[in-house]
């Protein structure tokens, strides 16, 4: 299950000596410590969310539920999903579907993976799984694909859903550097401002707001003087705080990559209470913090407690968002608790594991900056972790930056 985002270097220290595995059909690994997976065929050269999907498995999901989009990105996602080798889709990484996406040419944030198992022939068993599935979650969009599945199952089925808040104009998915790369977004009503962060090959961010004119925002991001990767990032405004709306990597100065290296999602089983799952949040971002050479932010205890209650409360009530239908913003929540703020950012991730969350924000760019930012002093995460019959153990987790104020400052 993917992580859902929501906001506002150096390379880490080497891995041990792993065990790499070269996804291929005729392959069926164990556990490896180290993926390595070609994707068949280039990458997409461009990023678009008008081309429909056209395989015979998507128009029979389209007839079942004609209020899904066919996405052909989608479709090709999930289809590079199918083509790993029976056993894969026990563990597959967050990082690896959101590379997948990437590569097709989708500008989704993130999206909803499903692996369905079915014991016969045709779609209808499975059909009536996603039934299952869309009454509990609202999606826009939809890419599926199948392959064999090992006995005593027929077929497995791989289902990519995205919630699409906006339209995007085609755009490249690389570019010279120095280049100025023109973006167009329509954006859902309820979304009166955006704002474009970027993140440079180099890992610092910048970001701009843009205007909407009758749903529209248009921007232009100007390329980096340097060979590498630039990530792109789309944050609608409404009423209930900022929202990332599109998420994707510009190759400058070379090619959009088709083979992904990384690593299975870590194990957390040993995460058993709120203090363990926090203290483990506190770490990864501390290590994040590290790498950049950033001072280490003092934990705040109050501020765990504030963080851990809206964590609870999303939890509890079904939705995502920074803003609540009870407590306000972020900055509602501070000034109610008396808390002696001169500067505050809040992100907010929901996912299986800590370290995929933690991952997943910082890919991001306005999460990133939140992370990183050099005026923060303090610091508190609060994680609320569920248990849904679907998707197994899920963590909701919030994290307040602030520069606390000296005493002798307030009054």
């Amino acid at each position: 299950m993917p992580v859902l985002i929501g906001g506002c270097a150096p390379a880490p220290a080497p891995a041990p000596p792993a065990e790499e595995v070269t996804a291929s059909a005729a392959t069926v690994p164990a556990l490896p410590t180290l993926y390595s997976i070609e994707l068949p065929g280039p990458a997409a050269t461009r990023y678009q969310t008008d081309a429909d999907g056209s395989s015979p498995l998507g128009a029979a999901v389209r007839s079942r539920f004609p209020q899904l989009g066919l996405a052909g990105c989608l479709e090709r996602a999930a289809q590079a999903h199918a083509d790993l080798p029976a056993g894969f889709e026990q563990h597959i990484p967050l990082a690896f579907t959101e590379f997948a996406l990437h590569w097709a040419g989708c500008p989704d944030p993130t999206a909803s993976l499903s692996v369905l198992l079915t014991s016969e022939p045709g779609s209808g068993a499975m059909l009536d799984q996603l039934d299952a599935l869309l009454r509990r979650d609202s999606y826009s969009h939809v890419g599926a694909a199948a392959s064999p599945a090992p006995p005593p199952y027929h077929t497995r089925w791989f289902i990519l859903l995205v919630d699409r808040r906006m339209t995007m104009l085609p755009a490249p998915t690389s570019g010279d550097p120095g280049a100025d790369l023109p973006l167009q977004f329509r954006l859902d009503d309820r979304f009166t401002a955006a704002t474009v962060a970027v993140t440079s090959p180099r890992g610092s961010v910048s970001t701009t707001a843009v205007g909407v004119s009758g749903g529209w925002a248009v921007a232009a991001v100007a390329l980096a003087e340097e060979s590498g990767t630039q990530w792109v990032e789309l944050i609608g405004h409404g009423p209930s705080g900022p929202e990332v709306l599109a998420l994707f990597p510009i190759e400058v100065g070379r090619t959009p990559p088709t083979h992904w290296l990384g690593h299975p999602a870590a194990d957390e089983s040993w995460v058993d209470t709120t203090d363990e799952a926090e203290s483990l949040a506190a770490r990864l971002v501390d290590d994040d913090r590290a790498r950049f050479s950033l001072s280490r932010l003092t934990w705040d205890p109050e501020l765990a407690a504030i963080a851990r209650a809206h964590s609870a409360e999303m939890a509890d009530e079904g939705y995502f968002a920074h803003v609540s239908p009870q407590t306000g913003s972020v900055v509602d929540r501070l000034q109610r608790a008396g808390y002696p703020a001169t500067f505050a950012a809040e992100n907010i991730a929901m996912g299986p594991t800590l370290t995929e969350a933690q991952e997943s924000l910082m890919r991001s760019p306005g999460h990133r900056a939140a992370v990183l930012a050099p005026e923060a002093t303090h610091f508190g995460i609060g994680v609320a972790s569920r248990r849904d019959p679907r998707r197994g153990t899920v963590h909701h987790l919030t994290q307040i930056f602030v520069h606390r104020a000296p005493l002798s400052d307030t009054p």
